[in-house]
């Protein structure tokens, strides 16, 4: 079970090309594009619109445009944190 949940509305859930990049090649990606609400020091908020790595894009089939809550994990690479959703976790739509 993972510590942190993100809540939002799910905008789109697609799959990237493979590639090749300074002589490498990588494989196609799954990802999510989530909008949610970020409040700020100050009280109030802005929405902003998250893109995470999801294993398994098909468990986000059919919930484009409602809001959804999913399990989210996080790891810090020099000053920048990157979210990503752990295998085998699914999205719940939420009212």
């Amino acid at each position: 079970m993972s510590m942190l949940t993100l809540n939002g509305q799910l905008i789109n859930a697609y799959r990237t090309p493979e590639g090749e990049k300074d002589g490498k090649s990588y494989p196609s990606q799954e990802k999510v594009q989530i909008l949610g609400e970020v409040v700020l020091p100050n009280g109030e908020s802005k929405r902003d619109l998250i893109t995470l790595t999801t294993h398994n894009k098909e468990y986000f089939d059919g919930l484009e445009g409602q809001n959804i809550s999913v399990p989210v994990s996080v790891f810090a690479s020099g000053k920048s944190v990157t979210y990503f959703i752990p295998k085998g976790s699914k999205p719940v739509p939420v009212q």
